[in-house]
């Protein structure tokens, strides 16, 4: 047995996306989707109606009208955006209490890179849906850590706080004999997350690894984009820090890049009302 299936036999408990939000997921999989069978499904579970209607209220979609049913939900943001926001929900209510994690924040800086991983993604050209929902996911394998090892888990947090995302993963990998890029890839697997996804989360602190994907490098650029917004910094010094080989994938220069992190800025509010 290898050192992430050995771990996995120690989550006696797997986290499971909720049974309503598999089902919803597989509707908009579908090639021709029942918008009414769809809308029933989400409607009958209270949790996940509500959070599809305020984030589709938020500030992002832009609407002219407030969004008061799932049937307006659908017929205004479209089914591929109704489909992050389902995943989003089921992702983030997957773990419902993890031992020395702020779970509020953990999630909060999971959005904001979900959001800044998408934009970064439309000006690339790339699928700018896929590229949120792998930015939610990036850091989904530090939650397991916690529970399966809670004392190392805090360990970890104490030592990387203020380190990049690479030397997280080195930290991590040192205490533990293991990341929690390869346990965030077992489990979008195990969620049957598309292959993408789980090559993000592998190597997004990696992101030039042969087995990374076009997507790595955003969700890269989208973690430190994040993480220095909520710690309050100056575009500019963001912009500057980032990675020079993950900058020169974008299709604007450093300056440009600033001026955008000023738009992101707005992303750190709507994720705390996501919450």
């Amino acid at each position: 047995m290898n050192v992430i299936d050995n771990f996995f036999e120690q989550l006696h408990t797997m986290p499971m996306l909720p049974k309503v939000v598999q089902e919803v997921t597989q509707l908009l999989n579908s090639d021709d989707v029942d918008v009414k069978e769809l809308s029933d499904k989400i409607n009958h579970d209270q949790v996940l109606s509500a959070r599809v209607l305020r984030m589709s209220n938020s500030a992002y979609f832009g609407c002219s009208r407030e969004v008061s049913t799932i049937e307006d939900a659908i017929a205004l943001i479209g089914l591929a955006k109704l489909k992050t926001l389902v995943v989003a929900s089921g992702v983030t209510s997957a773990f419902t209490s993890v031992p020395g994690l702020d779970l509020k924040r953990f999630w909060q800086h999971s959005l904001i890179t979900a959001s800044v991983a998408r934009e970064l993604a439309k000006e690339q050209g790339l699928d700018a849906d896929t590229a949120y929902i792998a930015g939610l996911m990036h850091t989904v394998g530090q939650l397991p850590i916690h529970i399966v090892f809670p004392k190392a888990g805090e360990e970890i947090e104490a030592s990387c706080q203020g380190k990049s995302v690479l030397e997280r993963h080195n930290v991590e990998h040192a205490i533990l004999g293991l990341n929690h890029n390869q346990i965030g890839e077992k489990l979008a697997k195990k969620w049957n997350f598309p292959e993408e996804i789980s090559r993000v989360i592998r190597y997004y602190t990696d992101p030039f690894n042969d087995g990374a994907c076009v997507l790595a490098p955003v969700v890269y650029a989208a973690a430190h984009t994040a993480f220095d917004l909520e710690a309050g910094k100056e575009a500019d010094a963001i912009a500057e820090t980032l990675n020079e080989e993950v900058a020169a994938t974008f299709p604007f220069d450093v300056s440009a890049f600033s001026e955008r992190i000023e738009d992101y800025r707005a992303y750190v509010a709507e994720a705390k009302s996501y919450l």
